[in-house]
């Protein structure tokens, strides 16, 4: 009885007592990058780029290429790639945008003559009959916009641009701070490890290594994924003659990172697309039927084959962690929320097993004749 009432406290107190350490820990790096956000966005940033490519700049070494040169051939092939991928997207991407511009006006005026009489007849709502005729509304006065609105937007367009400028500063400081983290990554690593007192560092380094795993099978993965879904949208739309299939392939692919987010967007963009510019008819169900094969082939077949059964972290524990992070640190918050949340998810997997090896959880049973009371 008293044994097993002081493991009971025991295991309790000591739960507390990492709970404190754990909470305060978090508490202090939260306020700390919630207060140097800005700051710590490009160095973030880069120590990310650098954690991606690391195990890829050690494959170079062990071939006997120098790390620093294996590092600047990535860095210069990055660049050779992006430069490619926009010198033959942007140009698709103008002709796209141009052709929506030519066709728009007409797509939108048998829109409006179609949908006009239903919401006059259901709702008592009037639309303007063609662009013509919102301008002149607008220009007559009938319809009236608030000054504080446009106050409110050139302030934003202001802070936008001020914003901006410091974007540039920091997409420049990237390539440079990722150089640098590449070059002593590994030192970083075993630097911080040392840190560790040193009768903790053998379990921390275990524990280091399940977040790796996690890490590496959501991001490294999610990211082959999220490119060759961005391609299979982007071509298929194009072949069935959606206007902006590139854009909407690209957007798609991007925020693919967030399950279910990018699917959402391809079919809905691109099915918006096919309504205004065919209507209902094959083009609309070739959109949907593209759809989900695409759908399949990615659940099937490019996600089991690419990031495989060890990611162990649920698309709804991603999403929240996606938004909480983006809610309170911006991209600051984006870049760090699926670390942090793996590392909370080891923690807490820990923190179970302890749990039920533990006689709070596997009490003894009740001997006879005592009514099973304590």
């Amino acid at each position: 009885m008293s044994g097993h009432a002081n493991a009971d406290r025991a295991f309790i107190e000591r739960s507390v007592r990492i709970g404190i350490v754990g909470a305060l820990v978090l508490a202090v790096v939260l306020g700390t990058l919630w207060v140097l956000k800005g700051a710590l966005t490009p160095l973030v940033a880069a120590l990310v780029i650098a954690y991606l490519f690391d195990p890829l700049i050690d494959r170079f070494e062990a071939r006997g290429i120098a790390r620093s040169v294996a590092i600047l051939i990535l860095l210069a092939g990055i660049g050779i790639a992006l430069f490619g991928v926009a010198f033959f997207l942007i140009p698709a991407m103008q002709r796209d945008v141009a052709a929506l511009a030519e066709n728009l006006p007409t797509a939108l005026r048998d829109g409006l003559s179609g949908l006009g009489p239903r919401l006059q007849e259901q709702f008592g709502i009037t639309l303007p009959r063609s662009i013509a005729d919102a301008i002149e509304t607008l220009r007559s006065g009938e319809f009236e916009i608030p000054l504080d609105a446009i106050r409110g937007l050139l302030e934003r367009v202001v802070t936008g641009v001020t914003g901006t400028v410091g974007a540039l500063v920091s997409l420049l400081l990237i390539p440079v701070l990722a150089y640098y983290m590449l070059v002593e990554f590994d030192r970083i690593r075993l630097a911080v490890l040392d840190l560790v007192p040193r009768d903790y560092q053998e379990m921390v380094a275990t524990e280091a290594a399940r977040v790796d795993v996690l890490i590496s099978g959501f991001i490294r993965g999610q990211l082959t994924v999220c490119l060759l879904l961005g391609i299979l949208y982007a071509v298929g739309f194009t072949v069935i003659g959606i206007d902006l299939a590139i854009v909407i392939g690209v957007a798609s692919g991007l925020l693919a990172i967030i399950p279910y987010v990018g699917g959402a967007v391809a079919l809905t963009a691109a099915a918006g697309m096919a309504l205004l510019q065919y209507g209902v008819d094959i083009h609309l169900a070739l959109v949907v039927g593209w759809y989900f094969l695409v759908q399949g082939l990615e659940g099937f077949v490019l996600t089991p084959k690419i990031v495989g059964g060890s990611l162990g972290m649920h698309p709804v524990t991603v999403i929240v962690a996606l938004l909480i992070g983006g809610d309170l640190l911006g991209f600051l918050g984006l870049l760090i929320a699926v670390p942090l949340a793996a590392v909370v998810q080891v923690f807490l997997q820990d923190l179970v097993t302890a749990y039920r090896s533990s006689s709070v959880y596997s009490a003894p049973e009740p001997e006879a004749g005592d009514g099973g009371l304590r």
